[in-house]
């Protein structure tokens, strides 16, 4: 029988930060890349596949940003492992992020490889 893969959802408002990431995947067969453009898409995408890490810029246009999506998945009934990722990493910007309930908060960039052993520790 075949492991069931890893699905990540990338919620990033900018497409050419998406593509990197999922093309930092492709050759990473056990983890599957879903993708949102915005906080309000993601939270959707989140309801209908009940990913196993959802990996969320911080700063998006709309009515949800980051953090809103952070508190929405850990108050819902399926909550999952949640990487917040922002621009912004001073003390009190990490603070707001571990208080919605993120389980890690990383500054950007972000090697691929260590975006690749992040996910893969969730495997562990």
């Amino acid at each position: 029988m075949a492991e069931q893969k890893i699905k990540l959802l990338v919620v990033e408002d900018n497409k050419i930060i998406r593509n990197l990431i999922r093309m930092t995947f492709i050759r990473e067969p056990e983890i599957e890349v879903f993708e949102a453009e915005n906080g309000a898409d993601g939270f959707k995408l989140f309801q209908e596949l009940h990913p196993d890490i959802v990996l969320s810029d911080i700063m998006m246009p709309g009515e949800m940003d980051g953090l809103s999506l952070c508190r929405e998945i850990k108050a819902s009934n399926n909550p999952c492992y949640v990487i917040l990722v922002s621009g912004n990493g001073q003390q009190n910007d990490i603070d707001l992020g571990m208080q919605a309930g993120a389980d890690l908060y990383k500054v950007k960039p972000i090697r691929p490889t260590e975006l690749i052993s992040i996910v893969k520790a969730y495997l562990d």
